[in-house]
């Protein structure tokens, strides 16, 4: 058997071959990129993770002095929607609302509350929402005991534009892990 050596000529037309593929081959390979560290200009991005299952809720506490009342609310966000939230550019708000298609709350309010703005980290997963209300004077104890009872609001994560992207009822229910242990 006669094996033929290539030529000198042919030897670097091997070589800018072989270099001409793997050139040709690094540059289709696709950079993957960590899907946490991707930037979204705002909530609506991502609005269909903003769900029970990425934010659990406590149970609304009212606390009602003079014409005032806070309302406090602990939330549990998942990491993976903390980690978008912490990436989006634009502002996240929060607020509590009457329940659909009822004004009872809204009727009893002097002002409209402020939306509350909470500064997310990448270390802590619980939070805590206060919100305070500036209340009409002389309420009647019927409108003190709606003003009171947690089952009359919704909790609302709203976008840049103050319109609301998520609404949380049941806030008379804890659905947090701790609450919940037997």
């Amino acid at each position: 058997m006669n094996i033929k050596k290539p030529s000198i000529v042919e030897r670097p037309l091997h070589v800018l071959l072989l270099l001409f593929i793997v050139l040709l081959s690094g540059c289709s390979s696709e950079t993957v990129t960590d899907p946490k560290k991707k930037s979204y200009v705002g909530v609506y991005d991502y609005f269909e993770e903003v769900t029970g299952e990425n934010l659990k809720t406590s149970v609304l506490q009212i606390t009602k002095n003079g014409n005032s009342a806070e309302l406090t609310l602990r939330i549990l966000i998942s990491d993976d929607l903390r980690e978008k939230m912490m990436h989006t550019e634009k502002p996240i708000y929060f607020s509590f609302a009457d329940m659909p298609g009822n004004e009872t709350i809204k009727n009893l309010l002097a002002e409209t509350p402020s939306h509350v703005q909470i500064e997310l980290n990448s270390k802590e997963s619980r939070y805590t929402i206060s919100q305070q209300l500036k209340l009409k004077e002389n309420l009647t104890e019927a409108d003190e005991q709606a003003l009171l009872s947690p089952a009359n609001y919704r909790f609302q994560v709203i976008n840049e534009e103050k319109l609301s992207v998520a609404s949380f009822m049941g806030l008379e229910y804890s659905l947090l892990p701790e609450d919940n242990q037997k």
